[in-house]
């Protein structure tokens, strides 16, 4: 076990515990005739075991007294899961319900659940079913907010989806720059399993060249599955463009742009769209089958003071040695002495 302490100096007290070996806390009556006195092994055994609880608990005291605590640590856990990334679109048309797009001040009631309330929601039982995954949050607009690292911490990562839903979303969204920092997550980390880049938007994007490279790049490195939930809405041509279109109407369209270049990158890929929560939940279970693979990670426990413990083992210990000492007799009654 790894143990230090805060005041290391201070540890030179411990042969004070030695002390109860030398002189007993049960004080010794004179007596004219020790003949007379019958065997006691009962006060024998109780004066051994106050010896004994002086010893450690002054041992405990000056441990306490000398800041014990365990070390940093780092737990490894094995089990069935994946490093998952989950990139929220926070643009102001996901604060918009499933369907017909209407004016941000009509959405709510008009619309039923909001595509962010859908996402949320079935994020968080997504969440629920995965204990031993490592997930990180990162919500996009106009800029990357990285809400939360990859980590075990499954009721901070619950928290976290949950203040996704606070406030408006913006008019903008850039997911070339939101995709770039998604895939910092995994940087400086050992590869221990399957790696997940989950993107939950609304929108596409046309990427310029110097993007396109760095995000390729990136996901190569890394070894992600991206996948892609495209919320759709009323009107949007889709993910899969008609056939026939002309080459420049498709790159038109940026939600085909986008799903044709996340297919070039070079990693496994899924898109999957979703007119409705139903449709939404079933792609997330999709990926949850998907992504049932042995995996290890890894948890750095911090430093962890034991004073407390000490100081309540030292009072456990010494609390009935002070209290012998003080019911003991001190002197012989008259009863006694006839």
């Amino acid at each position: 076990m790894n143990l230090s302490f805060d005041t290391p100096w201070l540890l030179l007290a411990l042969p004070l515990a030695l002390l109860p070996l030398l002189r007993t806390p049960i004080q010794s009556l004179p007596h004219p005739w020790l003949g007379l006195v019958p065997e006691d092994p009962l006060g024998n055994t109780l004066n051994a075991v106050l010896r004994v609880a002086a010893v450690l608990g002054i041992v405990a005291l000056v441990l306490g007294l000398a800041g014990l605590a365990r070390g940093e640590r780092v737990i490894e856990t094995v089990g069935t899961g994946a490093e998952i990334v989950v990139m929220l679109d926070r643009s102001r048309s996901m604060d918009q319900g499933f369907g017909r797009t209407v004016g941000y001040e009509q959405l709510l009631m008009t619309q039923g659940e909001t595509k962010n309330g859908a996402a949320r929601r079935v994020l968080t039982e997504f969440v629920k079913g995965r204990p031993n995954d490592a997930i990180g949050l990162l919500a996009f607009s106009t800029r990357p907010i990285h809400v939360l690292p990859l980590t075990t911490r499954h009721e901070v990562v619950q928290a976290a989806i949950d203040a996704a839903g606070l406030g408006r979303g913006l008019a903008e969204t850039d997911i070339g720059l939101a995709m770039i920092d998604g895939l910092h997550y995994f940087d400086e980390r050992p590869y221990t399993g399957s790696r997940v880049l989950l993107l939950v938007s609304d929108g596409g994007a046309q990427l310029d060249e110097l993007t396109q490279h760095r995000i390729v790049e990136a996901a190569r490195k890394h070894r992600v599955s991206l996948y892609w939930i495209y919320l759709r809405g009323r009107g949007s041509p889709g993910l899969k463009v008609e056939t026939n279109a002309e080459s420049g109407q498709r790159d038109a369209v940026p939600e085909y742009f986008l799903d044709r270049f996340f297919g070039e990158i070079g990693v496994p890929y899924r898109a999957y769209e979703a007119e409705d929560p139903q449709q939404l939940k079933a792609a997330v279970s999709d990926i949850d089958r998907l992504q049932r693979l042995p995996t290890r990670t890894t948890e750095v426990v911090p430093r962890q003071s034991l004073a407390s413990l000490t100081f309540g083992l030292a009072l456990l210990l010494l609390l009935p040695v002070v209290i012998v000492s003080a019911l003991q007799v001190t002197r012989w009654s008259r009863s006694a002495a006839h």
